[in-house]
């Protein structure tokens, strides 16, 4: 019925009756009609049925929706434009269909036909208004766009979040069935809950995952040591944060005339969560594990993740173990890939290893003198590791972690930045090495794999990185369109100023292309490598579980045979895991914006010294000393009338040539926050490089004076 449909569609476009006169069947006419819309097949256009290709389309997703204009991702193109009042009821993260159009000269498009809504629920705020319930959403719509609740058997009141569904739509108004009340909108957690769930992510496990793990054991039974190396006699440990549950790596050494012998172990996860079983779908579905403040969104249930899949010290685990010779430049010499069973020694924390390396454990804080050496044994080869990667050109970008320390209300009392230090650089050197290996294992079978790609970066982008780095007094002597990481990473590393650095970094990672998965091997620029996945996590990432499974079917079951059906479950797998981490990266920056907020509220009116560390038309973005950042709009700055040079990125006064630059230090009051929007609003109390700020009022008054002769 499909392709008569479709064939029908290739001569003329047609109205829903005509279509209906060809066809015996109105009901099998009309569903076959849905599923090539569902599918993006066909497109419904002023009430009569179109192929894609007839109105010039091009299929998008909707990205962004500010209060005037919108964005669209549109596949090997830039983000598309999108006025609000062409959205025609889209939503964010919808898969639509764009017409491209041309306004005032600028390119922009026009949401045609609505392939697939991206949102399964709705969630927002009660407000009671005009005699209806309506809910008061982030950012899924634009402003036009209503939502009113319909009638509900719960009691509703002001203030409460709840979850909903749609009803029945119009262009301007949607109508909400209510599912379930999330808690009052001032409730402890309620906030953070709200942001996950307006991701469409989803918190609780379904029923048949929770009756699955009633048939998960606590412990090991004697067939599954079977076929494995037993590592149980070595020392093994975990190296995790301090607050730390789950533990999906472990690692050992010793020393070997050519230079040392890395064991990595992981957790062998797909030895319990097996292919299309409930567990496996919830893990497919969510993608990842979510990390926000005051809670884990897990891909695996606790029962799993921190139970018999964790490496726990003193207790026999299941891992797949990556065994790698390394030579004292830091090269692998030879490796294999095995199934294994460890029983790790010690749980450490990185907190205790970076005070061993630093001379500053007290006595009776020392584990045993056969793990302290082993720990300074490993962070040799991880030093050695990481200077052949940079050798290679890895970029090695300086970034700031903020964690938020929070009282019993969940209201966060202090910050806390966390950079990298030698124990999380040792565990980060030889996770990466790890997943070269496997890579680059796997690949020269010439199988289906999931890669973890990061592709050669815009040389748009990189022009406008040249630019500014020239500006601040670093001169690049490479070309943008070619630039290899080696030549990005030589660059860095010979910009002595800290700030500057600092901002360089910001800028550079902003001008690279987003890593993601992909059936492809197209190398991973930022590593520098030319061949990389991902395997050291499968408890917390599902393409890691994915890479496991290939592992045992290649490696460990010898079946190298290829088909069609593991070609597309590798490629479906790879696509939707990297939307599934896009997704918790959206999650987890909205509630660092809404922590930061929470945490300034009762500093408004409080001095700060900050560094400017970007800027738009608009203003300015000042980044202070506890890793906050705010806004200070150009019209609250009173001694000039500044404009922003995008070329520059710096904002000159018109009158006077005062001048603000990227990396400039400065002093801000903190003039308002707002909760609802995130939003942290500074005014400028001085500069160091602008002559001095004076009122409206002070102006006024000079500017009366010279009229009367008193100046």
């Amino acid at each position: 019925m499909e392709e008569r449909i479709l064939n029908l569609l290739k001569k003329h476009a047609l109205s829903r009756k005509v279509i209906l006169e060809f066809f015996s069947s109105t009901f099998e006419t009309n569903k076959a009609l849905d599923n090539l819309i569902n599918k993006g097949e066909i497109v419904y256009h002023n009430h009569k049925f179109y192929l894609p290709y007839m109105l010039n389309l091009v299929k998008g997703k909707i990205t962004s929706i500010k209060d005037r204009f919108s964005f669209a991702s549109i596949e090997n193109q830039e983000d598309g434009y999108i006025s609000n009042y062409n959205l025609n009821g889209a939503f964010i993260d919808d898969e639509v269909y764009l017409r491209r159009e041309y306004s005032n000269g600028y390119e922009a498009y026009e949401v045609v036909s609505i392939i697939k809504r991206g949102r399964k629920q709705i969630i927002g705020e009660v407000v009671f208004k005009k005699g209806l319930y309506t809910l008061i959403t982030k950012d899924l719509a634009s402003k036009d766009v209503e939502f009113v609740v319909n009638h509900s058997e719960v009691s509703l009141f002001d203030g409460y979040i709840v979850r909903g569904v749609i009803a029945k739509e119009t262009k301007t108004r949607v109508y909400i069935d209510v599912v379930s009340i999330i808690g009052h909108k001032n409730d402890p957690g309620v906030d953070i809950e709200r942001i996950i769930r307006s991701h469409d992510a989803d918190i609780e496990f379904p029923l048949e995952v929770r009756e699955q793990l009633k048939s998960i054991p606590s412990k090991l039974e004697t067939e599954d040591y079977e076929n494995r190396e037993d590592f149980r006699s070595r020392l093994i440990v975990t190296i995790d944060g301090e607050d730390a549950k789950d533990f999906d790596d472990a690692v050992e050494v010793e020393r070997t005339p050519n230079g040392y012998l890395v064991g990595v172990h992981i957790a062998d996860v797909a030895h319990y969560v097996k292919e299309g079983s409930p567990l496996d779908k919830e893990a497919l579905s969510r993608g990842t594990s979510i990390y926000v403040t005051d809670r884990v969104v897990p891909m695996l249930p606790v029962e799993l993740s921190n139970g018999i899949c964790s490496l726990n010290p003193n207790v026999d685990r299941l891992v797949t173990s990556c065994i790698f010779e390394v030579d004292n430049f830091g090269n692998v010499i030879n490796s294999r890939i095995t199934k294994g069973v460890i029983n790790s020694k010690a749980r450490l924390t990185y907190t205790y290893v970076n005070k061993l390396f630093k001379h500053q454990l007290d006595k009776n804080e020392h584990i045993s003198f056969e793990v302290d050496q082993m720990l300074f044994i490993l962070n040799e080869v991880a030093r050695k590791i990481r200077k052949r990667r940079i050798r290679l050109g890895s970029i090695e970008l300086e970034s700031t972690e903020l964690k938020f320390v929070c009282d019993e209300n969940n209201h966060p009392i202090d910050i806390i930045k966390r950079k990298q230090d030698e124990a999380e650089e040792l565990i980060e050197d030889l996770m990466i090495c790890a997943n070269e290996v496997v890579s680059q294992t796997i690949e020269n079978l010439k199988v289906p794999f999931a890669y973890r790609i990061h592709e050669q970066p815009k040389s748009k982008k990189i022009d406008m990185f040249m630019l500014i780095s020239t500006h601040l007094g670093y001169r690049p002597n490479f070309s943008s369109l070619n630039v290899t990481p080696k030549e990005l990473s030589d660059h860095l590393s010979q910009i002595e100023d800290r700030s500057k650095k600092e901002i360089l970094s910001m800028i550079l990672l902003r001008s690279l292309s987003k890593a993601k998965y992909s059936e492809q091997n197209l190398g991973h620029y930022g590593l520098a490598s030319e061949s990389y996945c991902h395997f050291t996590s499968p408890i917390r990432r599902y393409p890691d579980l994915l890479v496991h499974r290939l592992i045992d079917r290649y490696l460990i079951s010898n079946d190298v045979s290829v088909n069609n059906e593991l070609e597309d479950k590798v490629r479906f797998i790879c696509e939707n895991s990297s939307i599934k981490e896009r997704r918790a990266l959206s999650i987890e920056r909205e509630v660092i914006d809404l922590e930061s907020a929470k945490y300034m509220l009762d500093k408004v009116g409080n001095i700060y010294s900050g560094m400017i560390n970007g800027m738009n038309s608009n203003g300015m973005f000042v980044e202070l000393q506890n890793g906050i950042n705010g806004f200070i709009d150009f019209e609250t700055l009173e001694d000039d009338f500044y404009v922003y040079n995008e070329t520059l990125m710096c904002a000159i006064g018109r009158r006077r040539n005062n001048k603000f630059s990227l990396g400039d230090e400065v002093k801000i009051l903190v003039e308002k926050v707002d909760i609802e929007t995130y939003e942290i609003t500074f005014t400028l109390i001085n500069h160091n490089k602008t002559t001095k700020i004076v009122s409206k009022k002070e102006v006024r008054k000079v500017k009366r004076g010279k009229k009367h002769g008193r100046y």
